[in-house]
């Protein structure tokens, strides 16, 4: 009779075991079918893709008229409201909203357009084969710039891209705390700042950061250095270029448990400047703006306290670009208009 349970047992034992075994079996066939079906949509999505679309789609953007789209495309109107019924039904996304007489992109429709204004030269230049020429060239570059850059090298720098290039566009947005995230997405294809880059970018130091004192005219300092002791009693004007965190003045101040005393913040170094003249006020700057301050009365011009060093400048792409013909162009014209800063 023992004998008789133990064989029920092992029987029932080896049932469940291969009941388990085929329901593993079923969950993963039932997962690569999953699977393969995902990849299936996945390819349908990209094989209705119609790459000639993306010349009207670009046209329909810039333009936010029908006629004038259909008349750059050289296509008919009808034609071309029936490439933007389609690329409406391929972005999910009407793309353009009448607004009054006019049109208006969504923000699906200018993000597209950002995207477009990048991809479709470097891919007519894949398709193509072509070299990068720069007086021939409609490449659109994308910079994120602090308010300082800006005001002492983007004058240098148009001017070069506007001799060798005038067909370029540069498209400058301020710096901002996710100014090294945009670069990585693609969003921006150079940031420059004196913030470190992460190692996921590619860098380089463009200059170093040095700072000097703009002290106004009300304000009796004398010699050609303010010590430490001096520059803390002073009344300052801080720029904050990013709200809530420490410039880079005050980091070397703070490790040193010292604090300026601030009686005016702005965003902007320009405006500060013009403040500071004919006031009891000082302003520390970096080096390159000072030459602004030769042109205003009512400044005088000092050395920082030692303890505050310089920074280096970097600019930071995204290395899947770093061989790209048109942007290591782009990069060696902000070489050579900070050498000449």
């Amino acid at each position: 009779m023992a004998v008789l349970g133990m064989s029920v047992l092992a029987f029932y034992t080896v049932k469940k075991f291969r009941v388990a075994v085929l329901f593993i079996r079923a969950l993963v066939l039932s997962s690569v079918v999953c699977i393969v079906r995902i990849l299936d949509m996945h390819n349908v999505h990209l094989r209705n893709l119609d790459l000639n679309l993306l010349v009207p789609l670009r046209a329909i953007l810039e333009e936010r008229h029908i006629t004038r789209a259909a008349q750059r495309c050289h296509l008919s109107q009808p034609a071309m409201s029936r490439a933007l019924e389609r690329l409406r039904e391929m972005f999910g996304d009407p793309l353009l909203v009448r607004s009054g007489r006019s049109y208006e992109r969504t923000a699906r429709g200018e993000q597209i357009l950002r995207e477009l204004e990048a991809l479709l030269p470097r891919l007519e230049a894949m398709i193509g084969g072509v070299e990068f020429t720069p007086s021939q060239s409609q490449e659109r570059f994308r910079i994120a710039l602090t308010d300082h850059a800006s005001t002492i090298l983007l004058p240098s720098l148009i001017r070069l891209v506007r001799k060798a290039a005038p067909g370029v566009a540069i498209e400058v947005s301020p710096w901002r705390t996710g100014a090294y995230q945009d670069v990585a997405a693609g969003r921006i294809d150079l940031a420059l700042s004196a913030e470190e880059v992460p190692p996921t970018l590619q860098s380089e130091v463009l200059f170093s950061l040095e700072f000097v004192c703009l002290v106004g005219s009300t304000q009796p300092v004398r010699g050609r250095r303010l010590t430490l002791k001096q520059y803390l009693q002073l009344p300052h004007i801080q720029v904050e270029t990013l709200a809530g965190q420490q410039t880079l003045v005050d980091r070397p101040l703070a490790a040193l448990g010292a604090k300026r005393r601030v009686v005016l913040t702005l965003p902007f170094f320009v405006p500060a400047i013009y403040a500071t003249a004919h006031t009891d006020l000082v302003l520390t700057v970096p080096r390159g703006l000072a030459k602004l301050a030769g042109r205003i009365s009512g400044l005088q011009v000092l050395e920082p306290p030692r303890e505050i060093k310089s920074f280096p400048y970097f600019i930071a792409w995204h290395p899947p670009v770093t061989t790209e013909p048109a942007h290591a162009w782009l990069r060696e014209q902000l070489r050579a208009a900070a050498r000449s800063v």
